[in-house]
């Protein structure tokens, strides 16, 4: 059967989800500011990154596993549904243990990893742990409506759920003057919320029967895959538990800044990522037709957005006076290339890894993040004592272009794809090269650079989609036959 593709309905709409809340986070940024001092500030970023590494390890990542084992039920309605609840029952179980654990040994870990004697597990811990948790058991969900491709849904559910989080946060910080204690109920309460709620419409999807024919498999796989999402965690906000070894909470607080305005471009991959995978994967499963074409084109289509928005992400951030006028996040400014170019890298971890998973390839998954995850943290260690936050931020770069590289060859062999090397490697290593110049050679106004930097990834864009341009717009809106290509 014939099957169309509905890549931009869904893309707008994971997008438009992605953006909101790093959005509302970065309007809200001054206003936040005004109640937190920088070190509370800092403090906030370092609970967010617990939450992180809690979501990852406390359910064993079980959720990773509906993104590909889904595959494997989706011809039969019953068996999908019975998927769904074995996965949600056994995310709640795991919780309910890792919740006992942090109970008791919360407090002996956060005095034996932090150095700040402020940062405490009561009361800020224990809310993190069940923000992480929380958030592990719904996304099960969530990637189950993406696979399913029921992004009208997904999308309201995580629209209310991040109103309700700044709604939330605001009225505690400024109505209760809570301060980092009502950010981090502001985050939790939506998640409870949400999960009572998908509770509420699925009736089915809890079960004391679990079985382990469908369980074992997929655990086997998302245990494999934590040392991966382990590198992902540290590189977006794990490093900033490292830094506290080495900086004040000011600066932590600074840099967390740098990184959530530059991190915006890695929702825009995300969330395109997660839009085109299931037609990727639809487009794996055919053996007829002109796939190689309808790949590549997807392709081109995730790459020119990237690009796009890596520009884009630059001239907010060397246009920074605009949103505040803190001495303190002013001074991040000549960081932002650097940031911005640490996150387009992880881009092509989203990439690659999509190929290793649909192939099952947990454990090759592993092992490269294993030796990746080294290299990172030899890196910190030696160039964040040394340089601080300069040396934080090339110490990203380094890791993630080898990790991107490794990534690259081995998903390759898995399952290959047609890609043209010239869109995939050097139109953005040309593009980034500009960047980096116009950034220290260019003895122009701040935000002139931002400018010229945004016209060179327009550029960089119309360069990726060149020749193709109609017809990926064609693709994307629905007009191309995932089996046929035209």
């Amino acid at each position: 059967m014939e099957k169309k593709s509905n890549v931009a309905r869904a893309t707008m709409l994971m997008v438009a989800l992605n953006f909101i809340k790093p959005a509302i986070g970065i309007f809200l940024l001054p206003l936040y500011l005004n109640v937190l001092s920088g070190a509370e500030y800092g403090l906030y970023t370092l609970m967010v990154a617990v939450s992180g590494i809690v979501n990852i390890a406390g359910t064993l990542r079980i959720n990773s596993s509906m993104s590909t084992f889904y595959w494997d039920y989706n011809h039969d309605e019953r068996l999908t549904k019975k998927y769904l609840q074995q996965l949600f029952s056994f995310s709640i179980l795991l919780s309910c243990m890792c919740i006992t654990f942090f109970l008791l040994m919360g407090p002996l870990l956060f005095k034996g990893i932090f150095n700040d004697e402020d940062i405490t597990f009561f009361p800020y811990g224990i809310i993190v742990v069940a923000s992480g948790l929380l958030n592990a058991i719904n996304s099960v969900y969530y990637i189950y409506l993406k696979n399913r491709k029921e992004f009208n849904k997904l999308s309201l559910i995580l629209f209310v759920q991040i109103i309700l989080a700044v709604i939330i946060q605001v009225v505690l910080i400024l109505g209760f003057k809570k301060g980092v204690y009502g950010l981090l109920l502001g985050v939790m309460i939506p998640y409870l919320l949400t999960l009572i709620y998908i509770i509420s419409i699925e009736p089915k999807i809890l079960s004391l029967n679990l079985d382990k024919k469908m369980l074992i498999p997929s655990l086997k796989y998302s245990i494999a895959l934590i040392p991966f999402l382990l590198i992902y965690w540290l590189s977006s906000t794990g490093d900033r538990i490292i830094l506290e070894k080495y900086l004040s909470l000011d600066v932590i607080g600074q840099y967390a800044l740098l990184m959530t305005i530059a991190g915006v471009m890695f929702l825009v991959a995300d969330s395109v990522m997660n839009s085109i995978r299931p037609f990727l994967y639809e487009s794996f499963q055919n053996t007829t037709g002109n796939r190689s074409a309808y790949q590549v084109k997807l392709m081109k289509f995730y790459m020119a957005l990237n690009i796009l928005t890596s520009g884009g992400i630059l001239l907010v951030g060397h246009n920074l006076s605009f949103i505040t006028d803190k001495e303190a996040f002013l001074n991040a400014i000549p960081y932002f290339t650097l940031a911005t170019s640490i996150v387009f890298l992880r881009s092509y971890l989203l990439l690659f890894n999509m190929q290793l998973n649909y192939s099952k390839s947990s454990k090759l998954i592993s092992s490269i993040s294993i030796i990746s995850l080294v290299v990172l943290l030899t890196l910190y260690h030696i160039l964040s004592e040394q340089y601080g936050l300069e040396g934080v931020l090339i110490a990203g770069i380094v890791a993630g272009l080898f990790t991107s590289v490794t990534f690259f060859i081995f998903a390759q062999r898995k399952q290959r794809i047609e890609y043209n090397l010239v869109d995939l490697w050097l139109i953005p290593f040309i593009c980034f090269v500009m960047f980096f110049v116009i950034t220290h050679f260019f003895m122009i106004d701040v935000r002139l650079k931002g400018l010229f930097q945004f016209i060179i990834s327009i550029l960089a864009f119309i360069s990726i989609l060149r020749g193709n341009f109609k017809e990926i717009l064609a693709l994307v809106n629905n007009k191309q036959s995932i089996v046929t290509g035209k």
